[in-house]
């Protein structure tokens, strides 16, 4: 009970132990029928306002249990989410490295292939200035002798 209710309890309690407990002489009149009802009233509207104190502090109690359930399952919430996001991450950091030994691959295949095409350039005897590629005389008689075709690959098809 808060200190209001306790006091309010203490107060009630003392009316009632002074109006029953004090020896007084049995009055034929109304004055003392009227100063019961007046007692007995007070008494019903003092056990009224404690009942209904305690009720509006267990209102504020159950209020609070719930705010107090809510933020939790909040919590549990996002942490469920927070789980779920560094799962979904490390898949993603997963297939990043897969993609990036792909490219490595890829590009070792390309050296590779750049290695062979310009091995292939020196013993047909291609010359070539400034990224452009001049066919000789010696080149044009090796294509006609034997017509081949390049086929380049990335790994992503045929081109």
């Amino acid at each position: 009970m808060s200190r209001f209710a306790q006091i309010i309890a203490v107060t009630a309690a003392l009316a009632f132990g002074i109006t029953i407990l004090a020896p007084q002489p049995v009055y034929a009149d109304g004055a003392a029928s009227t100063r019961n009802i007046i007692f007995g009233a007070a008494a019903v509207g003092g056990a009224l306002l404690i009942i209904n104190h305690n009720k509006k502090v267990h209102e504020k109690y159950a209020q609070y249990d719930r705010q107090q359930a809510q933020l939790s399952a909040e919590n549990t919430n996002m942490q469920a989410a927070y789980a779920s996001e560094q799962s979904a991450y490390n898949h993603e950091a997963a297939l990043v490295s897969e993609y990036k030994k792909e490219v490595a691959y890829q590009h070792q295949v390309v050296a590779q292939q750049q290695r062979q095409i310009a091995q292939l350039k020196r013993q047909a005897g291609v010359s070539h200035s400034v990224g452009f590629v001049r066919p000789t005389q010696a080149t044009a008689v090796a294509r006609g002798a034997h017509e081949q075709s390049q086929v380049v690959s990335y790994g992503w098809g045929s081109f």
